[in-house]
């Protein structure tokens, strides 16, 4: 295949110029078939192959560009996604995530990105609660994905929103009214990131992730004078050396926050 034709971007010749791109020794193979494939991944056919490429029997690095597809039509060409097609994306992210849960985590990784991106462009008309609704599917979600890995998926969902926020291209007046929207929504994760902290039983991984998740939170400047259990709990983290790092860095963040002082001291104090 050569890749710097105009060849149709079907999914025969996607997967042809991925595996020229990871195997080829040729340098400049790979560069065409490089630039051949960002030119499919902002095509419109790309609506077509990202979800074939997402298939189970199809290895990590194919799903993997079928996600980052996804990602890039989400975030940089909303405004050619009708508006009677945004449920029926967020229910086929929404059930692709629950089966990455247990998949390969750079996949899964990708799709929380795109799914992240969907509810930005969203919120707070189109999408009212998003965050709230992303807590509630998971913990409802049954089926063959067990508990452990629905809670990482939930994670990393809730962890990479507000990090898509900070490098989403929304406009400025749109990004002051998702900000409001996302404050409004940190109810729905604080107490779960707490009850998941405090749990005597939640592995390292878990309460690791919870913490950079508290990270990635506190950097939108969400009401803290509600959450100082969640503060507290990452005081306690301190003592466990596989989450020293990760707590350290939730304070760190949390500290810089305006409204934090009072609330910090007194976390302190109380240890």
């Amino acid at each position: 295949m050569e890749p710097d034709t105009a060849a149709d971007f079907t999914v025969e010749n996607v997967e042809k110029a991925l595996h020229q791109l990871y195997y080829d020794p040729n340098i400049e193979n790979k560069n065409l078939a490089q630039k051949w494939l960002m030119q499919a991944q902002v095509s419109p056919q790309a609506w077509q192959f990202c979800w074939v490429l997402l298939r189970p029997e199809k290895v990590p690095e194919i799903q993997y560009f079928g996600a980052s597809a996804l990602h890039t039509k989400i975030s940089r060409y909303w405004g050619d996604i009708p508006a009677e097609q945004y449920d029926s994306l967020k229910t086929q992210l929404f059930s692709q995530i629950a089966r990455f849960a247990s998949g390969s985590k750079i996949v899964l990784t990708r799709l929380c990105v795109a799914l992240a991106s969907l509810a930005l462009n969203m919120m707070p008309e189109a999408w009212p609660g998003a965050v709230t609704e992303m807590v509630r599917m998971f913990q409802e979600e049954g089926g063959e994905v067990d508990g452990r890995a629905r809670c990482l998926a939930l994670l990393e969902l809730l962890t990479v929103l507000p990090e898509e926020f900070q490098t989403s291209r929304l406009p400025q007046y749109r990004k002051g009214q998702v900000r409001g929207a996302l404050g409004r929504e940190w109810v729905a994760v604080y107490p779960l990131l707490q009850q998941l902290l405090r749990q005597p039983d939640s592995p390292p991984l878990v309460k690791a992730r919870v913490l950079k998740c508290l990270s990635s939170w506190v950097l939108l400047d969400v009401p803290l004078n509600e959450s100082e259990g969640l503060v507290e709990a990452s005081f306690t983290a301190l003592a466990d050396p596989e989450l020293f790092d990760t707590a350290v860095e939730a304070i760190v963040n949390t500290i810089s926050q305006p409204d934090s002082q009072r609330l910090v001291f007194i976390s302190a104090l109380l240890r």
